[in-house]
């Protein structure tokens, strides 16, 4: 995960933490679990991303190591996927979950690349590709959390008067 990413999820934190001090109503206390599963999902990334980057690849336990952070990836986003979200967020229950259908996918041909006789470099590649694509959607549900604007060609905005599906601002299918 880069680093434009990782701050970009600290945002998110800091921002949704701002919303669960002194809550009073429901909808208040449903963003606040909300908020903390949020943070704890970054958290947890965060962690298992660090621990990927300090792996040292001479060890001979190091594809066994780094193939049980992905499951443990793979089950925070399968955790994403099935929180409960607030009405103002419901933009972002499909990109919760196609990341998670992509980061399973991604996990799964890690396991094929590695696990086999050889080295499957193609099935690597296609891992690869999947994780990116699931690193892509956690990024586009930071931005709607944030309400920042994406910087990325191929994210088209779409001025409208309701933000009722705000997804549909942010992504272009």
């Amino acid at each position: 995960m880069n680093h434009k990413i990782t701050a970009f999820i600290l945002a998110c934190i800091f921002a949704l933490g701002l919303t669960g001090c002194g809550y009073k109503t429901d909808e208040e206390r449903a963003l606040a679990t909300f908020s903390s599963s949020i943070s704890s999902f970054t958290n947890t990334v965060l962690s298992i991303d660090m621990q990927m980057n300090e792996l040292d690849v001479t060890d001979e336990n190091a594809c066994a190591d780094l193939l049980t952070m992905l499951d443990n990836l793979d089950k925070e986003f399968q955790t994403l996927a099935e929180l409960s979200v607030p009405e103002q967020y419901l933009s972002i229950e499909p990109l919760a979950d196609e990341a998670s259908e992509n980061m399973s996918i991604a996990v799964s041909y890690f396991h094929s690349a590695y696990e086999s006789e050889a080295f499957n470099a193609t099935d690597a590649d296609v891992a690869h590709q999947y994780y990116e694509r699931a690193m892509t959607r956690i990024e586009y549900i930071g931005y709607i959390l944030t309400g920042e604007i994406p910087e990325d060609e191929n994210v088209i905005i779409h001025e409208e008067t309701s933000d009722d599906r705000i997804i549909d601002k942010f992504i272009n299918k």
